[in-house]
């Protein structure tokens, strides 16, 4: 995790949380074998408190019956400071304590900024 414990290490650039535009994100993470029931779980259960909060503009999580445990993000925030909001929120502190073991690797995350 952070020196915040907010999010794991690295993860959201400085750049990206001083935004005062638009961010989005996408994503990739892989359940480890064995997890992969418990880690959708804990994604399932943050979906609709994520898009209810100020600033999401979307928030999909996508996955493959080809590749269970693989999932895809795709998030977009207002700015950077509603996206460290987000991150900041005590389910969200509750989510990344509870897939820091199930995670095969590192959460990939790939950081845009819209064009218009």
């Amino acid at each position: 995790m952070s020196t915040d414990d907010t999010t794991p290490d690295g993860l959201i650039p400085a750049a990206v949380l001083a935004s005062d535009t638009p961010v989005a994100v996408y994503g990739y993470a892989r359940a480890k074998a064995g997890g992969e029931g418990r880690m959708l779980g804990e994604i399932q259960a943050i979906i609709d408190l994520t898009r209810k909060e100020d600033g999401c503009e979307q928030y999909v999580v996508h996955t493959t019956p080809d590749q269970p445990g693989a999932f895809a993000f795709y998030e977009r925030w207002s700015s950077g400071a509603h996206l460290l909001a987000h991150v900041s929120q005590p389910f969200m502190q509750t989510y990344f304590a509870a897939i820091a073991g199930l995670v095969e690797g590192e959460l990939e995350a790939h950081w845009l900024h819209p064009l218009s």
